[in-house]
């Protein structure tokens, strides 16, 4: 008998001790979004006008119309006053990005992890750098934005780039 309360209690803290599966879990299907989809006029925007290399995290209106009026072309393009971003509901949505660079022929995966734990969220970009070396004038400026479900005051925003061959 105390030989099978002794084996209970071990498996009940074996149990107890193990990591749940919702303290870090990867979300899902999250929205990622295009420089042009965030825009309704891409020529009225730039976002060569903003630092965002070290990433960005706006979860309301305020925050969001000062990215908004930063990006704006403006004075150069009068036509520009009445251009906006699209429209959030930041009392749902967490609107987060990076501004990285690439060419061509890389490819990019991304990711968005939840550490419940760590009270963490973060925001991984691998970039597989093309092949053979790029020699077209082309390359992207991006600002990766993702529109994730909105993230608790508590939590920090990491974001991770790794470029590799």
């Amino acid at each position: 008998m105390n030989r099978s309360v002794i084996i209970l209690a071990l498996v009940l803290s074996i149990i107890g001790c193990e990591k749940k599966s919702e303290d870090i879990y990867q979300i899902e299907n999250p929205i990622f979004l295009k420089n042009s989809e965030i825009f309704n006029s891409v020529t009225c925007f730039s976002i060569g006008n903003i630092d965002a290399t070290k990433g960005f995290v706006i979860d309301n209106s305020e925050t969001y119309k000062v990215y908004e009026d930063s990006m704006r072309i403006y004075p150069i393009n009068n036509d520009c006053d009445t251009a906006t971003l699209v429209n959030i509901d930041f009392i749902k949505s967490t609107l987060i990005g990076i501004k990285i660079g690439y060419g061509p022929s890389d490819s990019l995966t991304r990711q968005i992890i939840v550490d419940n734990e760590n009270h963490k969220i973060k925001f991984n970009i691998d970039i597989a750098l093309g092949v053979k070396p790029d020699h077209s004038l082309i390359y992207y400026l991006d600002l990766n934005l993702a529109l994730i479900d909105k993230i608790p005051e508590d939590y920090d925003v990491v974001f991770q780039v790794n470029e590799h061959n």
